[in-house]
C-alpha cells in the first residue's frame, strides 16, 4: 500500500482512493462505528457457504461455485458442463437434421442473463484457439421480444441452439420469449427434435426442466442456495464458456477466488472490497450522496453499470433490517453510469457542474494487447489505451480539485466530488473475475453495516402479481369494451385501448 497516494494493490486489481478526501483514521474510525463486532466471523462464513439467508433460511453459497471442487472446475470432458462446451465449440454438436449448431441463444433475465452477456463481451478476445468452429453467441432477455425480433432473422432453426436459463424455470419473461421460439421452429422442426437436440436448460429446478422436455443430459442445475445475481460462477456461466472456452472460464474462477482470499484475512488498510464498502456507506451516511456513477474506461466493460446496477441496488435497496423491522436510514445508493469516453460527450457535462451531488467509481486498464492484429494495428491500438486511460485520469482529478475561474463563471469547475479509482494492469479472465468479486464483496459488507439482508428481493414481487391481473383483464375485455377488473381511471383507460 502507497500510504501517501492511498492507493492499494492486490496480485489483480488496484483500488486508489486518494480523491475521498478521508484519511486512513476517517475510514478506520467509521468501519469502528458500523461494522458488527462479528464481521470476521461472517465474512468467513460467506467464503465457506455457511452465511445465512435469513429470509429463506437458506445458506448463501456462491462463493462456492469457483471454488476448485465445484461442478464447473473438474477437467475438461470430465463433467458435462464442460463436455457441452467442447461440443458446442468444436462443431461436433448436431442439430436434429445433422448439421452442426453455429449459433446458441440464451434466454434468460436478471442474474440468468446480465452478467453472462456482459462477461462473455468483455472477454471475447481471450476465446481458446481450440475451436476454430465460429460458434455465436447471443442474449436474449426483453419481455416486449425486441431482442427476440432481432435476433430470429440472423438464425437457422436447424443449426441453432438455446439455453433456457431460469433459477426457477418459472419466469414470465423468459417462456414468454420461448413460447415464440416455439412458434418460429415449427415449420422447421417437430418440438421433439428441438426438445432433443437444440435445447439446454440451466435451473436450480431439475424437476422443471424435466416437465418441460429437456432430456437430462442436456440438463445443467445449480443450488438454489445461489442468488440469481451472484450465479455468474454457476451454471449459469455457460455462454462464457461457450465465448470463451472452459479454459478461460476457469481462470476467470480463479480471479474471482484469489478476491475470496485477499477479502478474507487481510486487514482493512489493505481490503479492496472493505475500503470500498466503509468509503461507499461514508459518502452515503455521513456525506448524504445518494447515488454512485459507474464509469469503465474500456469499451470492453461498458456492460458493467447495469450489471453493478442490479447486484447492488437488488441487494442493498432495502426498507427493513434482517429481522424485518422497518428501519429509517439510508441503505445502497442509486448505481448508474455508462461507458467514460462516450459519457465525455453526454452526461459529465451535469458531473462536473451540475448542481446534484455524486459520487464515482472509474475504472481503468493500463495497457492492452491486440492479438489477431499486425504489429501497426496493435501499436495503435496500444496509444488508444493510452488515450483513454489519461483522459480517465483527467476527468477524476477535475471532478475532485476542479478548477476555479471567478472571473468567468460559465468555466467554473466546482469539484470536491469524491471518487474511486479502480485499475488493473491489463484486462484478463483473471483479473476480469477479482473485479466482479471484489464488488460482490462490497455489498455483502455494506449489508452488514446497514443490518439488512442483501440475499433477498421482495420489492418486486408485488408487481408482477399485479401485472398477472392486468393481463388477465386484458385479455378479457367484455363486449361493451370495459376490463373484467377494475385498477384506476388512468390503467382501464389503456387496458381499453389495448
Amino acid at each position: 500500500m502507497l500510504e501517501n497516494n492511498q492507493v492499494v494493490e492486490s496480485q489483480h486489481l488496484n483500488l486508489d482512493y486518494s480523491f475521498q478526501g478521508l484519511t486512513l483514521e476517517d475510514i478506520r474510525a467509521f468501519a469502528a462505528k458500523k461494522l458488527p463486532d462479528n464481521f470476521d466471523e461472517l465474512r468467513l462464513q460467506l467464503l465457506k457457504g455457511e452465511f445465512v439467508n435469513q429470509t429463506e433460511n437458506k445458506c448463501v453459497t456462491h462463493t462456492l461455485c469457483r471454488s476448485f471442487h465445484s461442478v464447473v472446475r473438474a477437467g475438461n470432458g470430465k463433467n458435462r458442463f464442460n463436455e457441452i462446451v467442447r461440443l458446442l465449440r468444436s462443431g461436433k454438436w448436431l442439430g436434429a437434421t445433422g448439421k452442426p449448431i453455429t449459433d446458441v441463444v440464451n434466454i434468460g433475465v436478471g442474474g440468468s442473463d446480465l452478467g453472462s452477456m456482459m462477461s462473455s463481451f468483455a472477454l471475447k478476445e481471450f476465446a481458446d484457439d481450440a475451436s476454430l468452429h465460429n460458434l455465436k453467441v447471443h442474449f436474449v432477455s426483453s419481455m416486449d421480444g425486441g431482442q427476440l425480433y432481432a435476433v430470429l432473422p440472423i438464425v437457422d432453426p436447424e443449426t441453432t441452439l438455446f439455453i433456457i436459463a431460469s433459477k426457477s424455470f418459472t419466469t414470465t419473461d423468459t417462456f414468454a420469449n420461448v413460447n415464440t421460439v416455439k412458434s418460429w421452429i415449427e415449420h422447421t422442426l417437430s418440438e421433439d427434435q428441438w426438445l432433443t437436440r437444440h435445447v439446454i436448460g440451466v435451473s436450480a429446478n431439475n424437476q422443471g426442466m424435466t416437465d418441460f422436455g429437456i432430456p437430462p443430459a442436456q440438463q445443467l442445475s445449480f443450488g438454489d442456495t445461489v442468488g440469481g445475481r451472484y450465479s455468474i460462477w454457476s451454471a449459469i456461466g455457460l455462454p462464457i464458456a461457450l465465448t470463451i472456452g472452459s479454459h478461460q472460464f476457469g481462470r476467470m474462477l480463479d480471479g474471482a477466488q484469489q478476491m475470496d482470499e485477499h477479502f478474507a484475512y487481510l486487514p482493512l488498510e489493505q481490503n479492496i472490497p472493505m475500503l470500498m464498502a466503509v468509503i461507499g456507506a461514508y459518502n452515503r451516511e455521513s456525506r448524504q450522496i445518494n447515488n454512485l456513477a459507474i464509469l469503465p474506461y474500456d469499451g470492453r466493460l461498458r456492460y458493467m453499470p447495469s450489471y453493478l446496477q442490479q447486484l447492488d441496488m437488488e441487494s442493498n435497496g432495502k426498507q427493513t433490517n434482517f429481522r424485518n423491522e422497518p428501519i429509517d436510514y439510508p441503505t445502497g445508493p442509486i448505481i448508474w453510469g455508462g461507458f467514460g469516453p462516450n459519457g465525455q460527450h453526454a452526461f459529465f457535462q451535469h458531473l462536473h457542474q451540475g448542481y446534484d451531488e455524486f459520487t464515482a467509481d472509474f475504472i481503468a486498464i493500463l495497457h492492452r494487447n491486440a492479438p489477431g492484429f499486425d504489429f501497426g494495428v496493435q501499436t495503435s491500438l496500444r496509444e488508444q489505451q493510452r488515450l483513454a486511460v489519461a483522459n480517465c485520469l483527467a476527468h477524476r482529478r477535475l471532478m475532485w480539485f476542479g478548477d476555479a475561474q471567478p472571473e468567468d463563471p460559465r468555466h467554473h469547475y466546482r469539484g470536491q466530488r469524491p471518487n474511486n479509482l479502480i485499475f488493473m494492469d491489463e484486462l484478463t479472465p483473471t483479473s476480469f473475475g477479482a473485479l466482479l468479486a471484489a464488488y460482490e464483496h462490497k455489498v455483502f459488507t455494506q449489508g452488514l453495516m446497514w443490518q439488512i439482508n442483501s440475499f433477498d428481493q421482495p420489492g418486486v414481487e408485488l408487481g408482477k402479481k399485479v401485472a398477472v391481473d392486468i393481463l388477465a383483464a386484458i385479455d378479457h375485455i367484455d363486449i361493451d369494451g370495459q376490463p373484467e377488473g377494475t385498477f384506476d381511471a388512468s390503467t382501464d383507460h389503456i387496458i381499453r385501448r389495448m
